[in-house]
């Protein structure tokens, strides 16, 4: 199974090439907004973390925004074309093949043979493009998923509450935040770095031993640090970061783009701490002794959780950027160097998506027609151009299009109204090939006034397209063809080409030319030349006459041969059905010999059970009676052998002995004595259980 196939067979096709392309495109796009973000980013050094913040989640949305829109362009792209192309196999009318003579046609230039190599390659493995990025995204998918399930983990296990103090403090920084829930705070046996988890329900997760190793105003610094997470909404916006680097897992660009994210986040936070903590040497040696623990026990926390420190080089950066205190007062010129920036990309992606409209919007304009109305590009060489050669246009199918040159040989390609590389013909020869060979009865257009009745056939084609564009239905599937006999098929039609089977049309005779009523010389040629033209069609029209009566012949001839083999198939048929109904009857009178002595057997079955039932009922009256059981319906064994009665295993009288051997003859019809006189014979009734004789 290839990859076609395995993505054909659970994704559209309409789906996995928009898909396919967009994931394509979405490279240079994701690089150019990159490089995009890099600019800005690094011409706005001076303005606030929050600022360069939302500037890196612009860039990481329009990464988004850009791709949605590419994937919904090609398809309904796509769409459009398949129904186009289902009005077309719908249509009722079907064109003969034709030929069409071109001149001054010449190669396309080696950056267009270039392009479309290469979009001729991307084409073909799509399919697998998409396959690996449907599997890449699972696995992240379950990484993620994984994720989250070890952060709702670390909510409830091996936590312990913190001083009232402490939770007292946090709530007055909550307040001074305008936080408008009430957050959390615990202590964590599996952390090593203080974080926050939750958004609707937050909790402050710090390492087991924190608040003992730390002095209070750097516990309050990293306490103010994860409430600001809280007060921005991180949290939400983390998990909502994590689903788009799972979309775009394999880009480098966005992977930078959401570190980028990361980094101004902690900043952000960094400043909304010192705003009400106010001490910034306080703060910086509270992430010196998380950098510590960091060192002594290389903490990995996960990447939905906020955590307090962050990566180490990040940390770092903190550090400094907190010690050196950068002045947040942008310049006039780097406001107006960022603002041509944003401009200069704006232009850039309004410039690739006005070209990518007009190219589609070309393609739909173009109407997808049989393959000798189908538009198709041609660079026309100049007049004086020495390289001029008559070419030859055939349509071979209905998405097969050719074009020869003089000596019969290959120079272009059309499949589905698209050119195909001069590489890759070689790989269409074979089909090539049955066509031609399927096609040498192919109408050759020479003549002005066929190709002007084939150019009005085309522009019908191409109005009944537009004027049943706005009221397009799908075509009704075709309905299945009857099941054929399993056993017996019928036999296969002769092979040879399809037309043979059709009733040859005969010729139209030609038109015999008007004598000229004067004498008028160059009228008199003119009659004379019309006459030889008339004559010559003559000995065509008699010459298509004999291809006509030997083609009505052999078609009879092959008829009447069908109809003589499917006589000979039918008697056939006839005789295997004599036979079965022959061997059916034999099985149904076995059946019934079966039946009978079925019937008999469950006649003596059926008096055995009565001759049993009356013995039990009985025997049951009698033990009633002699105080053997209390009801009938009591639990007991009783056994008769030569040595005596036993009843519940307890020997009785010979007086009772005698009577229950009387009891089982009467019913049995047996003489008792003499079975009980063989070895190990006895009769034996357990628990209201048949008797049995051994």
């Amino acid at each position: 199974m290839t990859p076609q196939t395995l993505i054909h067979d659970v994704v559209p096709q309409a789906v996995t090439h928009a898909l396919g392309w967009t994931l394509l495109h979405s490279l240079w796009q994701g690089a150019l907004l990159a490089l995009l973000l890099a600019v800005l980013l690094r011409l706005m050094h001076r303005h606030s973390a929050a600022i360069r913040y939302r500037v890196a989640w612009g860039g990481l949305m329009a990464m988004l925004l850009v791709s949605v829109i590419t994937y919904t362009r090609l398809y309904n792209k796509e769409t459009a074309i398949a129904k186009k192309a289902a009005v077309l196999i719908s249509a009722p009318e079907t064109q003969p093949m034709e030929t069409i003579h071109l001149f001054s046609v010449q190669a396309p230039s080696t950056w267009e043979s270039s392009l479309a190599k290469g979009q001729a390659y991307f084409e073909q493995h799509l399919p697998a493009i998409v396959l690996l990025w449907l599997v890449g995204m699972l696995l992240m998918g379950l990484r993620l998923l994984g994720g989250w399930v070890y952060v709702q983990r670390l909510r409830s296990y091996r936590t312990s509450p913190v001083p009232a103090l402490w939770v007292e403090k946090v709530q007055d920084l909550g307040r001074e935040l305008g936080l408008p829930r009430a957050v959390r705070m615990a202590e964590s046996a599996l952390i090593q770095v203080p974080m926050v988890i939750g958004h609707f329900k937050p909790l402050v997760l710090l390492p087991l031993g924190t608040l003992a190793g730390l002095s209070a105003a750097q516990v309050e610094a990293i306490l103010a640090h994860e409430l600001s997470h809280v007060q921005r909404r991180d949290y939400l916006l983390n998990l909502f970061q994590s689903v788009v680097e799972t979309l775009f897992f394999f880009h480098p660009a966005v992977w930078w783009m959401s570190d980028c994210i990361r980094t101004e986040r902690e900043h952000a936070c960094d400043d909304l701490a010192l705003s009400l903590c106010g001490d910034s040497l306080t703060y910086a040696y509270a992430l010196t002794n998380l950098e510590e623990l960091m060192m002594k026990k290389k903490p990995n926390s996960p990447r939905l959780a906020v955590a307090f420190s962050g990566r180490r080089r990040s940390l770092l950066s903190r550090i400094t950027r907190l010690v050196q205190k950068p002045a947040v007062r942008p310049t006039f010129s780097e406001g107006f160097l960022a603002s041509c920036a944003v401009v200069a990309g704006l232009l850039i992606f309004s410039a690739s998506a006005s070209a990518n409209y007009a190219s589609a919007q070309e393609q739909e304009e173009k109407p997808v027609a049989p393959a000798f109305a189908q538009p198709f590009t041609a660079p026309v060489l100049s007049e004086t151009d020495s390289s001029d050669e008559e070419l030859t246009l055939q349509q071979l199918d209905d998405d097969l299009v050719i074009v020869k040159n003089k000596k019969g040989k290959v120079v272009e390609l059309y499949v589905n109204g698209r050119r195909v590389p001069k590489g890759e013909i070689s790989k269409y020869q074979d089909q090539i090939d049955q066509k031609l060979a399927a096609a040498k009865e192919g109408k050759t257009i020479r003549r002005s006034y066929e190709v002007e009745e084939a150019m009005r056939r085309a522009e019908a084609s191409l109005d009944r397209l537009e004027s049943d564009e706005d009221d397009f239905m799908p075509p009704a599937p075709p309905a299945p063809r009857a099941p054929r006999s399993p056993r017996t098929p019928l036999p296969p039609l002769p092979r040879g080409d399809f037309q043979d089977m059709v009733a040859p049309v005969p010729p139209v005779p030609p038109v015999a030319p008007v004598a000229p009523s004067s004498d008028d010389k160059r009228e008199q040629k003119l009659y004379e030349k019309a006459m030889k033209e008339y004559q010559e069609q003559m000995d065509e029209f008699e010459a298509r006459m004999e291809e006509f009566h030997a083609h009505q012949e052999a078609l009879m001839s092959r008829t009447r041969d069908m109809q003589a083999e499917r006589m000979r198939h039918q008697e056939d048929r006839q005789r295997d059905h004599a036979r079965r109904m022959e061997e059916h009857n034999k099985r149904q009178a076995e059946h019934a010999v079966r039946m009978k002595e079925h019937e008999k057997r469950m006649a003596e079955h059926n008096e055995r059970m009565k001759k049993h039932d009356a013995m039990m009922k009985e025997l049951k009256a009698a033990l009633v009676s002699d105080g053997l059981i209390k009801s009938a319906d009591d639990n007991y064994e009783l056994e008769i052998n030569k040595n005596g009665l036993f009843i519940n295993d307890k020997k009785q009288s010979d007086a009772l002995f005698e009577k229950y051997k009387k009891i089982f003859q009467k019913t049995t019809g047996e003489d008792v004595d003499v079975m009980l006189k063989k070895d190990g014979a006895n009769f034996r009734i357990n628990n209201n259980s048949s008797s049995r004789t051994k």
